[in-house]
């Protein structure tokens, strides 16, 4: 279904962590990986004009997040912090409602790169300069643009799903536990995911019109990232990092 060297990639990330046993250590407890190991490992449901449960979005974001952890190989989509998110949502949407997988991948791809080209020029898809508003967020908003034009929106519904998909996550911290891009990392790329299909599904039941554009929310991003601490921008200085026994 998927091919060439970044899809393969993106599909060998999503399916690595379930085909080797984990030495990786995370967030997730041994049940919370065991309960997703099942649902991963569950028949594929039957395509259906709804969507089916988010599990399958969760569980491919955390797949590919644990493989980067592990220095598997990963697509930087935008950034390897933030690799998960942009898989997960093609993947779910390949696997549960396309029906023309190949033109279907190129239009998702190339939708989420306009939308990540739009945050590197306007801000940045930096941690250290925007803190992971620059990452997940940004990874968020690409996948809700990309989901939201392969489900037949409309320019102006892919652009309301962009900004929706930034403006809830505008202040996110960047504040990894122990400098490692684990917690809360790998978990954020599946809730990114998640909030990524529920920005397009919001974008999709309207006409494309809403009160804040796009380009409104990406110089909001910049301001809020240069305001940010820095000790909440990569360095594991505050937040988390400082609050959560490494030991």
């Amino acid at each position: 279904m998927l091919s060439g060297p970044h899809n393969s990639a993106i599909s060998d990330g999503t399916a690595a962590p379930f085909t080797r046993p984990s030495i990786l250590e995370t967030s997730l407890t041994m049940m919370q990986r065991n309960e997703l190991n099942g649902v991963f490992r569950k028949k594929q449901r039957s395509r259906r004009p709804h969507l089916p449960h988010l599990d399958y979005l969760s569980v491919y974001a955390i797949a590919v997040n644990e493989e980067n952890a592990a220095g598997g190989r990963v697509v930087t989509a935008p950034t390897n912090g933030a690799a998960g998110v942009i898989p997960a949502v093609l993947k779910y949407y390949l696997e549960f409602l396309s029906e023309d997988p190949s033109r279907d991948i190129l239009e998702f791809l190339f939708t989420a790169s306009a939308i990540g080209m739009l945050y590197k020029r306007g801000a940045s898809i930096s941690a250290a300069e925007m803190g992971c508003q620059g990452e997940v967020g940004v990874a968020c908003s690409m996948s809700a643009a990309a989901f939201t034009a392969v489900m037949g929106g409309t320019p102006a519904q892919v652009e309301n799903a962009a900004e929706i998909g930034m403006e809830h996550n505008l202040g996110l911290t960047c504040d990894p536990v122990d400098g490692l891009v684990q917690i809360p990392c790998i978990e954020r790329n599946a809730l990114g995911a998640v909030k990524a299909v529920t920005a397009a599904q919001l974008a999709l039941q309207g006409d494309g019109s809403h009160r804040v554009s796009l380009d409104q929310v990406i110089e909001t991003m910049r301001q809020t990232g240069q305001d940010m601490m820095s000790k909440y921008k990569e360095t594991s200085q505050g937040g988390l990092a400082v609050n959560v026994p490494v030991c």
